[in-house]
């Protein structure tokens, strides 16, 4: 036999407390939704301002198997001065880039979107084609084709590159953008790869100068 006490019929609560709850949860989502909506619909509306529909199409001419040899081997010379624990400086400029970004396979994801147009003390300037979601309910994307700036900063484990500017080929970035932008902390090499994990306790500066990005080991 249950325990359970069962009311008498004239002593149940009133049934509006209930009703008063349920209307509640309904309107806070109803206008949770609708502010989803609109967010969504103002989100699209103010990407479309500097996206395209389509990415741009960025080729990079294709190294010769002695420039390709070149590029590598300064990389290697970067493992080398680790292992050996030597100081070195080793420089890169923007066409070397370029052709790592066309040779190592780790860098594949970049083939067709980014290509490095100049490095400065400013920082490197690559022309670049980013796919953005249209907006929170919207289904595709749209692409930010544009010159970003990077500063490159040497981290524990890796070496990101740190957004420093984004100019959109049409239209003006919304205030903040940029800054939320490199919050997301996209451009980084993977610090699992052997070639970072083996030699980045080593390294100890990357900066960029006038013509080239400099990577200096240190002497442990």
């Amino acid at each position: 036999m249950s325990d359970e006490t069962i009311p008498p019929e004239g002593s149940r609560g009133s049934p509006w407390p209930g009703c008063i709850i349920l209307i509640t949860i309904l309107v806070v989502f109803g206008g949770l939704a609708v502010l989803y909506l609109v967010v969504g619909t103002y989100q699209n509306r103010v990407i479309g301002k500097f996206t395209q529909t389509a990415p741009d199409e960025l080729p990079i001419p294709v190294p010769n198997a002695t420039e390709a040899e070149a590029a590598v081997a300064k990389l290697q010379s970067i493992a080398t001065a680790a292992r050996d624990n030597r100081a070195e400086r080793v420089l890169f400029t923007a066409t070397e880039l370029n052709t790592l970004i066309v040779t190592l396979p780790e860098l594949a994801d970049f083939r067709g979107t980014t290509r490095i147009e100049a490095i400065t003390a400013d920082g490197i300037s690559a022309e670049m084609s980013q796919p953005m979601r249209k907006g929170i309910l919207a289904k595709g994307a749209r692409y930010l084709n544009a010159t970003f700036v990077f500063q490159p900063e040497l981290r524990v484990r890796t070496i990101a590159f740190k957004v420093i500017s984004i100019t959109p080929k049409e239209g003006t970035l919304p205030e903040g953008f940029v800054q939320n932008f490199a919050t997301l902390d996209f451009f980084k090499l993977d610090p699992e790869l052997p070639a970072i994990a083996d030699s980045v306790h080593s390294i100890g500066a990357v900066y960029c100068e006038e013509g080239q990005l400099v990577v200096e080991t240190k002497i442990q």
